[in-house]
């Protein structure tokens, strides 16, 4: 017997809810066992672990929590950075995404507009960060990466600053998303996890991969200068700045 559920996560002041639909009702002693379907809660699961990361990354790349400043998250997917963005005091929070959940869309916290990354809907000089979280990948090649970082420099205030966390490309980096990709490092709760987000963004990693150099060039010798960065096992951490006004 099918039997509709719907499941409730708290994303700080607001609830997302999540339908599933019981597939199975297993009568077994008295007892009811109710098989949920496991992909919904698996990207239930993603979501929380995502969200719980953000604050961490965001000190990686130096943004000041607490300050007044305002901020467009550029591919805001389910509102993860925004979320944390507010719990760290900012207030002037944007995001835009070419798909919005219609729970972020109606969130009186944020102002989220369905957009693509190379064609900001936002007047130049407007923001003082623009963060890209795990979603330079989804632009798939280096023409797009250029057109992004274009409208990042136009949309950011005189002396503000674009935070970018991503994946890098090495034979090393390329070796182990093989093996994630194929099982192979299954042996953690978060190896397990990542495993299932190799396998999602693979769709757009296997066209961004091979045309990193070309992507790193952009990054680091485009009109944005590069004010910090740092390499981790399978992320980078890049927080580029743009001039100050010439006075």
């Amino acid at each position: 017997v099918a039997v509709p559920v719907i499941v409730t996560e708290p994303v700080g002041a607001s609830l997302t809810l999540v339908r599933a639909t019981v597939t199975r009702a297993v009568v077994e002693a008295g007892v009811v066992q109710l098989s949920v379907t496991r992909t919904v809660r698996a990207k239930a699961g993603r979501v929380s672990k995502s969200r719980a990361a953000v604050a961490g990354k965001l000190r990686l790349l130096g943004f000041p929590a607490g300050e007044p400043v305002s901020v467009l998250d550029v591919c805001c997917g389910h509102g993860e950075t925004l979320d944390c963005l507010h719990t760290l005091g900012a207030r002037d929070l944007h995001g835009v995404d070419l798909t919005v959940p219609e729970a972020l869309m109606q969130d009186s916290r944020f102002t989220v507009r369905r957009a693509g990354a190379s064609a900001l809907p936002f007047p130049e000089a407007r923001f003082d960060w623009v963060l890209c979280i795990h979603s330079l990948h989804h632009l798939a090649s280096a023409e797009e990466v250029g057109r992004f970082l274009r409208e990042a420099e136009r949309v950011l205030k005189p002396g503000g600053r674009l935070g970018i966390v991503d994946f890098p490309a090495s034979p090393q980096i390329r070796l182990a998303f093989w093996m994630f990709r194929h099982g192979w490092l299954r042996f953690t709760p978060y190896l397990r996890w990542f495993t299932t987000v190799i396998r999602e963004e693979w769709w757009f990693l296997r066209d961004y991969l091979p045309q990193w150099p070309a992507v790193h060039q952009l990054l680091h010798g485009g009109p944005l200068k590069v004010e910090s960065r740092r390499r981790g096992v399978f992320y980078f951490h890049l927080t580029l700045r743009k001039a100050e006004a010439v006075v």
